[in-house]
Parts: C-alpha cells; structure tokens; sequence
C-alpha cells in the first residue's frame, strides 16, 4: 500500500499537469481568434505573385531547351506546351516527379568539355593561350550550343513558368553552354580577334546581369551570378593582356554600369519562395484532412496554416521594399537579430511545429542574400578596374583604389590591392564561393 504521501505528489503533479494543459490551449485560443498581426497581414499582401514582365524576351526557354533538340522558333511554343502538360499532371497526380525538356538532346549534349574553360572561376585565357588548337576542336563540335550565345544576348529577363509545386522537381539546364561561350571568347582574343571578343564578353556579363533583375527564381538567380562572375574574371584577364593602345568597346561600360535598384530586388523570387512554402503548407493540410479525427486534432492543436504562412511572409518581407533597397545599396548584410525568430514570441505557442519549420529554414535565405550583395561587391570592383586602366605604378593603383567612391566600393568589407598578387580584391559574405574574389590588374601598370 501506498503512503498517503505518495497520493498527495501524484495529485498535485496531476493538478499541474492539467493547469499547465489548459493554459496551453487558452493561449492557442487566443493566438487563433488574434489571428496575424497587422505587420504580418502587411508581409502576406507583400508576398502575392507577381506579374510576369509584358514586354522583352524571357531567357528561361532557351536555356531549358539549351542541350535539345528544339528550332530556335519553337521554343516559346514548347515551352508553354510543357507547361500546361505538367499543370495538368499536378491537377491529378499527389506523387513529387522529376521533369525534364520533354524533347531529345542534341548529339553535342554528350560532347567532350574536358578541355573548355571552367564557367565560374578563373584561368579561361591562361588555358586557351596555352592550347587553342585543341580549344577550337572541342568547340566546332559544339555549334548548336555556340551559335546560341547571339540569341542568349537578346533576352531581357528570366521567368519560371512552371507551377511553385514541391511536387515536380526539374531537371533541365543550360549545362555547359556558358563554358562554350567563354572559351570562343578567349579563343576569338587569342586569334587575335580582342576587341570583339573583349565586346562579347562584356555582352554576356551584361546579359547575365539583365535576366537575373527581377526574376521569379532563387535558383536562377544564384545560377546567374555565378556565371556573370565567370565572365568578369575573363573580362579582367582580357583587359589585362589588352595592349594599351587599344580602347575597350563600350558594352563593358555598359555592362559594368553603377548598381541599380534592379540589381537589388529580390522580391519576385521571395515571392515565388512564399508561393512554394505556402503551396506545400496547404497540399499536406489536405492530405492531413484525410487522416483519422485524432491524427487531425493533434495537427490542428500544433499547426495553424494561416499562422505559419503570416510568419514566413514577416521573414519574408526584410528581403523587399524601399528598406531593403537602401540596405543592399549601402552593402550591408543582414545580421541574425534583423531575421524575425518566432520561436522567441509566446504566439509561438499558436502554430508551434509552422514556427519551428520557419525558424530552420531562416538562415537559407539569409544565405541567398549574402550571396547577392557579393555579386553587386564583384560587379563594383570590376567597374572599379575598368576606371583604373590608365594607372600608373603600384602606388597610384593603392592610392586610386583607396579614393574610389562609395559607390564604386564598399567601406563595409575589406578589400584593395594585393601588390603581392597583383590583382583588385573584395571579401565575400558568403565564403563557401571563396573568402575574396580577386581581378588581376594589367602588368603595364605594375
């Protein structure tokens, strides 16, 4: 038998134990009828999709069909072809599926590239310098892929058409496509050929700069900058072998023109990202509703849909608006307060598991901005390189670069000159791509 003490702690923990439940559910309930926070409504209203561009050539096509079999022609209409087709298939189909360019690939698509220029990093004039027989034998059995560089040049923006579904996971890549046009560039340079070649990589930065502005795609986007970067350090390398009598063509200067607000907007993709987050949260409510009643009711006593998705658009919404412009213009990162955690707030307690799933996913995102502000850092310091062609010694070129404006460099992260390397640097936030990014500096001026 038990002593009565014994019965006294179990009824007290009992007591507790209920208290401590019905506390939980008043506060659910009042978090519930609350509902979000007229900020967080605001953030919602922030995050609504955004309306493809009317006017200009969207990039996404070409690059999609980059490696197939498709006219030049044809690709738009193929293009919404497939996207109706998997529109359809998400209508009837709850399984996540893989889907590729629903064409063949070109016999190219398999070609040999070991040879070719790497498409994000350094050296492409160093390697071709070194063996342009065999860079032109490896690029004349690429001429599908190298003939669509010119209408690559055309495009004016880069939109996904297909659906923000977690479900269809695509495949399609402009694969080396980027690594052909680089190594023709530094081949075209080598032959002797470097003002237009100079030209046509300046075109292709400029291009790289121009879709990404404004896309619908974090990926896109993140794709797009480390392709630009690729063809600034060809830019650098071809300026500094470019004799000094020679002028650079004008499309560098355009293509390396001051940073625009469009360079720093990220708010159609975070759209997109919302629109992916949301759409997923509502699919596996619906698959949630199909469950037995008490499987229901634990998930509606931790999870609120309307709730989480408030939350993620309030951390959402520090990636837009005027505040983030002036932010990224001025090159300064986001620190790990400026995130919303909402796993600090007791409305926590409204849509527990939502808030812990939008806390871990935060710093991704944060991620993706960083690696935005470096893209705009390199951007400036390429521009900054172009100004500095006509200094002098080693001296002048620490002195210039030390002079620039603001706008041409960023006082928030260390950069100059590396006399030593003889090359412009800057730090990167994000340093999984690099601890700096350098451009070398012509010898003439060493």
């Amino acid at each position: 038998m038990k002593p009565w003490w014994f019965w006294r702690v179990v009824r007290r923990v009992a007591i507790g134990l209920l208290s401590l439940a019905v506390l939980y559910m008043a506060t659910v309930a009042v978090y519930r009828w609350r509902g979000p926070t007229q900020v967080q409504r605001d953030a919602l209203a922030s995050m609504q999709e955004r309306a493809r561009p009317q006017n200009g050539v969207n990039a996404f096509p070409l690059l999609w069909y980059m490696q197939y079999d498709v006219p030049d022609g044809e690709l738009d209409g193929r293009m919404a072809a497939e996207v109706a087709d998997v529109k359809e298939r998400l209508a009837h189909d709850s399984e996540a599926f893989s889907h590729e360019p629903a064409a063949d690939k070109l016999k190219e698509a398999g070609g040999d590239t070991s040879v070719l220029c790497e498409s994000i990093s350094a050296g492409c004039l160093a390697k071709v310098s070194a063996d342009p027989r065999s860079i032109q034998d490896a690029l004349a059995t690429f001429p599908t892929m190298r003939a669509r560089e010119a209408a690559f040049e055309q495009a004016n923006f880069y939109w996904n058409e297909f659906p923000a579904d977690y479900r269809i996971m695509l495949a399609g890549h402009h694969g080396v496509a980027q690594r052909i046009w680089l190594s023709a560039f530094a081949l075209q340079f080598v032959e002797g050929d470097r003002a237009d070649a100079l030209a046509g990589v300046c075109r292709n930065i400029g291009t790289w700069r121009r879709v990404r502005q404004g896309t619908n795609s974090s990926i896109g986007s993140m794709v797009a900058i480390g392709q630009a970067d690729g063809g600034m350090h060809l830019f650098a390398e071809m300026l500094a072998a470019l004799p000094e009598d020679e002028e650079v063509p004008p499309e560098c200067t355009q293509a390396l023109r001051p940073i625009e607000v469009a360079d720093t907007d990220r708010c159609v993709e975070m759209s997109n990202l919302f629109a992916l987050a949301a759409n997923t949260s509502r699919d596996m409510k619906a698959m949630r509703d199909r469950e037995p009643w008490w499987t229901r009711a634990f998930d509606w006593l931790f999870f609120d849909e309307e709730q989480t998705n408030a939350w993620r658009a309030e951390q959402f919404a520090i990636y837009c608006g005027d505040s983030a412009t002036k932010r990224m213009l001025a090159d300064i990162p986001l620190s790990e307060r400026a995130t919303p955690m909402i796993t600090r707030r007791v409305e926590c307690i409204a849509s527990l598991t939502g808030c812990i799933l939008d806390d871990i996913a935060a710093p991704i995102y944060a991620r993706y901005d960083s690696r935005t502000l470096d893209f705009l850092a390199h951007l400036r310091l390429a521009s900054t390189l172009l100004a500095m062609r006509e200094s002098g010694s080693d001296e002048s070129i620490a002195v210039r670069f030390e002079n620039e404006s603001d706008s041409q460099r960023s006082r928030r992260r260390n950069s100059g000159f590396d006399r030593e390397k003889g090359v412009l640097f800057v730090d990167n936030l994000d340093s999984k791509r690099g601890t700096r990014f350098e451009l070398p500096v012509p010898r003439r001026s060493r």
